[in-house]
């Protein structure tokens, strides 16, 4: 191991232990410390506590709900992706990305906008049926963005562990005779329970951490952990019960990543076994005689209101800048305000240093995770014991709420007087914190592609390390790079829990002040907050999709 390669990586472990493992070990000092002396009583109290416990026991419900609800949504779309060809397929699979990189406080206004108690759907049921049908608040609105979020990511895994069964068992069963749900249930489910197992940890993760769908849809009435803490520490001022009760559910994470972690290490060895793809790709429609055949008109009528149910949110952001609530009229008062130099009571300051702040951070956050990512994964490829230890160690901050995380950037450093001198070094620091381990896992798929033996023939023809990297490397990298960059960029600019805690007024991101909009009811203000962040969204979708890389395997 050449220490050109291990001085970098030792650099980044030490942001990492810094900047992560320490703010966990003073977060830990204070659930476990009172003053110099070690005590349970943080511990114990938050089970003698009937609001703490009732959120500890919604946050698994809501979370176990959420999976299998995306589980089966998921399913079918797996099911006709890996099957079928049809027109719009390559559209439909792009679009199933966009929720990976959009912000949770803009899915949640999309969700309120669309079956809210004045959402477009709610007042559409309204005026053809003349009730009231709320579905965008409370569970039913939690369970919705839950699905919006996670089935299309279900879907995708599931899809990529199907396509890699041989196809020889499937002609060797229907020779034998098995099909339909005999062959499903005794051949295909054993087959791809990997990825649906994996698919089912990684979507328990995201639901039991998810906190901006709990704050904006569930109200006052449906908390979980993550709210718990929230409220323990900005409304009670409770820090030390904040921080017990986040070292409570970062125990219960850490459980389930590792299970997670130990299924997806065998996902990746079906990868590299060289298993050949599915090759059974049926046109789904050829012609409209297709739509008199039951089952190609079910999967027809799920395909369109799936595409349905995830295109109308992206939509309703845009037509809700524009069109008051109250009037129904078209207006641009929205977006004048988030642009405007004047003093804004509900941010303390002007709406305009919002999306200068989200550019400006976002800019600063992707280069240092891009730099540090490639480092990371230049010294991780190949060294598979090194790795699985790593991958540990990194996707911890992956399954950590991003309260603690805030929590935990205070307790280690709110008493040098940072942040109310300037927070925005943290606020970075929290972002990088969050996006590198997706950028260097998609880095790593990005090493996992290349041939072996191309680096192998460097290597025996003397190439220099810097060499092998520039001319060899860096060409067959080039989607996987661009990818991990621009997904950094968008994991910063849609950050809002861990900033909404260390933010001070002109410091706050775009994402801040959407929330703060939705709370004072300014919804058109909100609309068009929500939108910018759309379209950056949207705009670094398209760059992924150019690089033609697939963001479900940077989970």
């Amino acid at each position: 191991m050449q220490s050109k390669e291990i001085i970098p990586f030792l650099i980044i472990i030490t942001y990492i232990t810094i900047f992560f493992y320490y703010p966990l070990i003073m977060i830990s000092k204070d659930a476990f410390y009172d003053g110099n002396v070690f005590t349970l009583n943080y511990i114990v109290s938050l089970f003698h506590d009937a609001s703490i416990i009732s959120s500890i026991i919604f946050s698994f419900w809501e979370a176990i709900i959420s999976v299998i609800l995306s589980l089966l949504v998921g399913l079918p779309i797996a099911y006709i992706i890996t099957k079928y060809e049809f027109r719009g397929k390559n559209a439909l699979i792009a679009l199933m990305m966009i929720p990976f990189i959009l912000p949770g406080v803009v899915v949640a206004y999309a969700i309120l906008t669309l079956y809210g108690i004045n959402g477009f759907v709610t007042q559409i049921i309204k005026f053809l049926f003349g009730y009231e049908l709320v579905l965008g608040q409370g569970l039913t609105g939690i369970f919705i963005a839950h699905v919006f979020y996670n089935a299309p990511l279900a879907a995708l895994i599931i899809s990529s562990v199907w396509k890699r069964i041989d196809p020889e068992l499937e002609y060797a069963a229907d020779v034998l005779g098995s099909t339909g749900a005999h062959k499903f249930f005794r051949l295909i489910l054993p087959l791809i329970s990997p990825g649906i197992f994996s698919a089912a940890l990684i979507i328990f993760i995201f639901c039991f951490t998810s906190f901006e769908i709990i704050v904006i849809l569930g109200g006052a009435v449906y908390r979980t952990m993550e709210v718990e803490i929230y409220t323990l520490y900005l409304a009670f001022f409770d820090f030390n019960r904040a921080a017990a009760l986040s070292i409570i559910q970062l125990l219960i994470i850490a459980i389930v990543t590792f299970v997670y972690l130990r299924v997806l290490e065998g996902i990746t060895e079906g990868r590299k076994i060289g298993r050949t793809e599915i090759i059974e790709a049926r046109k789904l429609f050829s012609s409209y005689k297709d739509l008199l055949n039951p089952k190609k008109l079910i999967l027809f009528i799920y395909l369109v209101s799936f595409s349905l149910f995830m295109i109308t949110p992206l939509i309703i952001v845009f037509i809700a800048s524009i069109i008051d609530p109250v009037t129904k009229r078209i207006s641009f008062v929205g977006w004048s305000t988030l642009f405007s130099n004047a003093y804004n009571t509900f941010l303390g300051a002007p709406p305009i240093v919002a999306p200068i702040n989200t550019i400006t951070y976002s800019i600063i956050a992707s280069t240092l995770v891009f730099a540090i990512s490639i480092a990371s994964a230049r010294f991780l490829h190949g060294k598979k014991f090194i790795s699985l230890i790593y991958g540990v160690l990194i996707f911890i901050p992956v399954a950590t709420s991003r309260i603690t995380l805030g929590l935990g950037m205070i307790a280690a450093f709110g008493s040098t007087g940072i942040l109310s001198i300037d927070p925005r070094p943290l606020i970075i620091i929290a972002h990088t914190i969050i996006a590198y381990p997706f950028a260097t896992r998609t880095i790593l798929n990005g090493y996992s592609k290349i041939d072996p033996d191309l680096l192998n023939i460097s290597d025996v023809l003397g190439a220099s390390n810097r060499s092998k990297f520039l001319k060899v490397e860096l060409p067959l990298l080039k989607p996987s790079l661009a990818t991990s960059l621009v997904l950094a960029f968008a994991i910063s600019a849609g950050e809002f829990a861990a900033t909404n805690l260390l933010y001070r007024s002109k410091y706050a991101t775009l994402t801040v002040f959407l929330f703060l909009m939705i709370g004072a009811r300014k919804f058109l203000v909100a609309g068009a907050a929500a939108s910018l962040l759309s379209i950056i969204t949207f705009i670094a979708f398209f760059i992924i999709a150019r690089m033609g890389e697939d963001i479900s395997s940077s989970f």
